[in-house]
C-alpha cells in the first residue's frame, strides 16, 4: 500500500538537522532528566493535575525536539532489478562415474537432483535471474536443457578447479549483484582450493587462512550440493614414481601407487592382481599383488635393466575387474630417456696382430668406452708344451661371454676370429636378436675372418652386408677366399656422403684424403654386397659375382641394430706414413683429437654403429613429451649439413607412428591417413615446425626423414597423449570440503534428493533513484505554536495552583 500517493515505493525517516551524535544523545538526556525531575516535582500532587501538567511538558518538549532535530521523510521512487543466482555444476571427468558398474553416474544425479527442484528454481526467479554454468579447469556459460540433460561422452576435462570456478564467477559479476552461488559437485578438487586445505585429524579437514579469506570475499552465499555416494567400486593406479632418465645397463627402480576402492563390497579380497611394466608395448616384468579387504594403498616395485638406449614409452597396468566404475585409470604411461653412460665395447681377436693391437690401443685411449678384449693366443688344435694349469692362460668365456653377457654390450668386433673352434653352439643363437635388439657387430677381415673362418653358412653371415662365399671354393686352402695383392681402396659413390668413411667435413677433401690412404695388403673375397647394404669402399679392380666392383667396406641396418664389414686386416698403417702425419697436423689445427686417419675412421665408424645422437644431421624434438588430452602436439625439425652448420630449404617426411599396446581402456578414434604422414621444408636457418592437433591418447613415435647433401639422414622422437588427468587418479568422492566452502561463505550443504526450497539468498539491492522528495515535518508554524501554547499553560496552571 502506497500512503504517500504517486510512483513513491520507498520512505525513511531522516534528521536533517546539522547535529553531532553527541550533541543529539546530551540533547535526548537533558529532555530525560527533565522529564524525571518533573515527575518526582509533581509525585505530592493530585493524580489529575499531576497528569496534565506532565502531558503539557512532554507535548511541549517533543515540539522543541522536532524543532531541534528537523525530522524530515525522504521519499524515493526506486527501481529494483533482479540479482543473478549462478548454478554452478560439475563438468569434470569423474562426473562421469558410477560408484557401482552400470549404475547411475554423478552426472546424471545432479541433472536428476536439478530437475526434481525446478518448482524451486522457478520461484527463485521472481526475485532473481538463475543462470548456469558448468566447470572443470575453466568456467563455461550452459544452458538448463544442458545441465539437465547432460551429454556423458562429452565430460571430459581432465581436472576440478573450484576455487578457480568461484573466482570466475565473482568476476563475471564484478559490479553486478550476485544473490549467491548453488554448486553441484563430487568435491573431488585439484585445484588451488585443495591446495589450501590440511588434515587436522583423521577425516577432517581445515582450510588456511588464505582460502577463508578468499572465500568470504565472495560475498555471496555459496550452497553444496555432494552429488557423489559412498560405495566406489574401482582400482586405480594413481601415480608412477620414475626418473626423467636412467642409463642403460644400469639398474633402475620404478614405483606405483595403487588404490583400491570397495574391494569387500566388490567381493576382491584375496584375489590376485598382476601388475605389469611393458616397453612399447612389451611386456618387462610382471609384479603379483593380492587384494586385502581392509586395505586401500599398496606400493608396487619394478626393479629392471634397461637394455638400449633412447627413449621409450613405459606403462604399467592392471587388469580391468568385474563392476569397476572405470578401465581408464587401470593403466599409466610414462616416457623415459635412456643414455649411455659408456660405450661398452667387447674386441676379440683371433691372433695377436699388429692390426688387433693398434685397434685395441685406439679403443682403450678413447674415455668414452668400456673396453672388454680377449686375445686368443692357443687354438684347441695346437700343440700343448705344458699343462693348461702352469700357464697363465684363461679359458676363453663363450657361454658367459655370448649366453650371458652379450646384451649388456654396444658392439661387438669380431677381428680375424674363427668362432666355430670355440663358440659356435653360443654365438649362433644369441647374434641375431642381439643386432635386431639393438646392439651392434662389426667384422673384421683376415685369415680367420668372414669365408676364411668358417661363417658361410652361420646365423652371423645372414647379418652381415655381404653375401659370403662357400668355404669349399677353397678346396681347404683358403686361395680362393682372400687377395692378397695390394691395394689403394676406393671411395665409392656412397662413401662420399657417408659418416663412416667422413675424414673430413668438407666432401671434396674427404675424397682427396681417401685417395691418399696408404694400400692394403688383402682382401677377405666375397659374393658381393647384399641388397640392402651400403658399400663405402670398394676393389679398384675385383669384380663380385655381378660385375660389380668387389666390396671392401660395407655397412647395413638389421632391425634396431647395425653391422660393418671391413674385408681387411692391415688398416693400422692409416696411423703412419707421411700422408697420415700430414692429416694428423691437419686436423690438430682444426682443434680435432682423434689426429690420424686411422683413429679418425674407426672413431666414425663406432659412433654410427651405435647409433651416437651428435651424428645425427636432422634432428626432431617435441616441445613437450607428456601432453593433455586434446592439446596440439608442436614438432620441430632442424637440418644440419655435413659441416652441422644449418642447412635451409632442406624437405623433410614426417610419418605418426602409434605405438602399439599403449592406449587406455577407452575407446581410441583411429588415425586417417593423411594425419600419419606430412612434408615439410626448412627455413633459411635450418628449422621447420608442425603441429598434430588433438590426437587420441596413447603413445606415439614421430620420425622424421631427409636427404642431407646427399646423405639419406633420420631421425625420430617418442611422446605421450596421457588418456585421463588428475580425476580419475582417486574418484572416490569427498564432501568434506565442500561442506567446509558453505560453512564459511554462510551456504548450505545438501545431498542429492534434499530440497533447495529453503536456500537462502541475497536479496535484490537497488539498480537507480528515478525520482525523490523531502517532507520535512518541523518546517510548519504549527509545531512552534504547539510548543509555545503547551509551555504557556503548563505555566499558567503552575502559576493558579501556586508552584509559581
Amino acid at each position: 500500500m502506497n500512503l504517500f500517493g504517486g510512483d513513491w515505493n520507498e520512505w525513511k525517516l531522516a534528521l536533517m538537522a546539522p547535529r553531532s551524535l553527541s550533541g543529539r544523545v546530551v540533547a535526548l538526556a537533558l529532555v530525560l532528566v527533565v522529564l524525571v525531575l518533573a515527575f518526582r516535582a509533581l509525585r505530592g500532587e493530585q493524580p489529575r493535575r499531576r497528569w496534565l501538567l506532565l502531558t503539557l511538558r512532554t507535548v511541549g518538549i517533543l515540539a522543541t525536539l522536532l524543532l531541534f532535530f528537523q525530522p524530515t521523510i525522504r521519499l524515493r521512487a526506486v527501481s529494483r532489478m533482479p540479482n543473478h543466482i549462478a548454478v554452478v555444476v560439475d563438468a569434470s571427468e569423474s562426473m562421469r562415474l558410477a560408484e557401482e558398474g552400470g549404475g547411475e553416474h554423478r552426472a546424471g544425479r545432479a541433472a536428476a537432483h536439478l530437475r526434481a527442484e525446478s518448482v524451486a528454481l522457478q520461484k527463485w526467479r521472481t526475485d532473481h535471474k538463475v543462470e548456469f554454468y558448468t566447470f572443470g579447469d575453466r568456467l563455461q556459460s550452459s544452458t538448463w536443457d544442458s545441465v539437465t540433460h547432460p551429454d556423458v561422452a562429452s565430460l571430459r576435462a581432465d581436472s576440478t578447479r573450484i576455487r578457480e570456478a568461484l573466482s570466475a564467477v565473482r568476476q563475471r559479476y564484478e559490479g553486478r549483484d550476485l544473490a549467491g552461488v548453488v554448486l553441484f559437485s563430487d568435491g573431488l578438487d585439484n585445484g588451488r582450493l585443495s591446495a589450501g586445505t590440511s588434515e587436522l585429524q583423521p577425516g577432517q579437514l581445515g582450510l588456511d587462512a588464505d582460502t577463508q579469506e578468499f572465500l568470504r570475499a565472495l560475498d555471496a552465499p555459496v550452497h553444496t550440493v555432494a552429488v557423489g555416494k559412498p560405495g566406489l567400486r574401482d582400482i586405480a593406479l594413481t601415480r608412477v614414481l620414475a626418473d626423467q632418465f636412467a642409463f642403460a645397463r644400469t639398474a633402475v627402480e620404478v614405483e606405483a601407487r595403487l588404490q583400491v576402492f570397495g574391494a569387500k563390497s566388490a567381493g576382491w579380497g584375496g584375489r590376485h592382481l598382476p601388475v605389469t611394466l611393458r616397453r612399447d608395448g612389451v611386456p618387462v616384468l610382471t609384479v603379483d599383488i593380492e587384494i586385502q579387504p581392509e586395505q586401500r594403498e599398496y606400493r608396487v616395485i619394478f626393479p629392471f635393466t634397461p637394455d638400449r638406449v633412447g627413449k621409450f614409452l613405459y606403462d604399467i597396468s592392471v587388469p580391468v575387474q568385474p563392476g569397476e566404475a572405470i578401465s581408464e585409470n587401470n593403466r599409466r604411461a610414462f616416457v623415459l630417456k635412456v643414455v649411455r653412460e659408456k660405450i661398452r665395447v667387447v674386441h676379440v681377436a683371433g691372433r695377436p696382430s699388429w692390426d688387433s693391437r693398434f685397434l685395441r690401443a685406439a679403443l682403450k685411449s678413447d674415455p668414452n668406452i668400456d673396453l672388454v678384449a680377449f686375445f686368443i693366443l692357443r687354438s684347441p688344435s695346437d700343440i700343448e708344451f705344458a699343462p693348461s694349469e702352469e700357464t697363465s692362460l684363461i679359458p676363453f668365456p663363450c657361454q658367459e661371454l655370448f649366453q650371458d653377457q652379450l646384451r649388456s654390450f654396444d658392439l661387438l668386433i669380431l677381428q680375424n676370429f674363427n668362432y666355430s673352434a670355440y663358440c659356435s653352439q653360443f654365438l649362433q643363437p644369441a647374434i641375431v636378436p642381439f643386432v635386431e635388439g639393438g646392439g651392434s657387430v662389426a667384422m673384421i677381415g683376415g685369415d680367420l675372418s668372414f669365408s676364411s673362418g668358417g661363417y658361410y653358412g652361420s646365423e652371423l653371415a645372414q647379418i652381415l652386408p655381404v653375401v659370403l662365399s662357400p668355404d669349399e671354393l677353397s678346396g681347404g686352402t683358403g686361395a680362393r677366399l682372400i687377395d692378397s695383392e695390394p691395394f689403394v681402396p676406393k671411395l665409392t659413390p656412397a662413401g662420399r656422403n657417408h659418416v663412416v668413411t667422413a675424414l673430413h667435413l668438407d666432401v671434396k677433401d674427404n675424397a682427396q684424403r681417401w685417395g691418399e690412404v696408404p694400400p692394403l695388403d688383402g682382401l677377405n673375397l666375397v659374393q658381393k654386397a647384399r641388397q640392402q647394404a651400403t658399400v663405402l669402399l670398394s676393389h679398384p679392380k675385383l669384380k663380385d659375382q655381378d660385375g660389380n666392383p668387389m666390396p671392401v667396406l660395407s655397412v647395413a641396418e638389421l632391425g634396431k641394430g647395425r653391422t660393418l664389414a671391413l674385408q681387411a686386416d692391415s688398416t693400422w698403417k692409416w696411423a703412419f706414413t707421411p700422408a697420415a702425419a700430414r692429416q694428423a697436423s691437419a686436423n690438430r689445427t682444426e682443434g680435432d683429437g682423434r689426429s690420424t686417419t686411422y683413429q679418425r675412421f674407426f672413431d666414425q665408424a663406432i659412433r654410427w654403429l651405435i647409433r651416437d645422437p651428435s651424428l645425427r644431421l636432422l634432428r626432431v624434438e617435441v616441445a613437450e613429451t607428456e601432453l593433455r588430452r586434446g592439446q596440439p602436439v608442436r614438432v620441430e625439425v632442424r637440418a644440419l649439413g655435413p659441416d652441422y652448420q644449418p642447412v635451409g630449404r632442406v624437405e623433410v617426411s614426417l610419418s605418426l607412428q602409434r605405438i602399439a599396446g599403449t592406449e587406455s581402456g577407452a575407446t581410441s578414434e583411429p588415425l586417417a591417413e593423411s594425419a600419419l604422414s606430412k612434408t615439410i621444408r626448412t627455413d633459411d636457418d635450418g628449422v621447420a615446425s608442425i603441429e598434430w592437433p588433438q590426437l587420441p591418447e596413447g603413445g606415439y613415435r614421430v620420425v622424421a626423414r631427409a636427404v642431407i647433401a646427399g646423405r639419406p639422414t633420420d631421425d625420430s622422437e617418442v611422446f605421450l597423449v596421457r588418456g585421463i588427468g588428475r580425476e580419475l587418479e582417486a574418484p572416490e568422492a569427498d564432501d568434506r570440503l565442500l561442506r567446509l566452502v558453505s560453512e564459511v561463505t554462510g551456504g548450505e550443504s545438501k545431498k542429492p534428493g534434499e530440497s533447495l526450497a529453503g536456500l537462502s539468498f541475497h536479496p535484490p539491492h537497488i539498480e537507480h533513484v528515478r525520482d525523490h522528495r523531502d517532507l520535512p515535518l518541523w518546517d510548519n508554524p504549527l509545531v512552534l505554536a504547539i510548543a509555545v501554547m503547551c509551555f504557556g499553560l503548563n505555566w499558567a496552571l503552575r502559576r493558579r495552583w501556586g508552584y509559581a
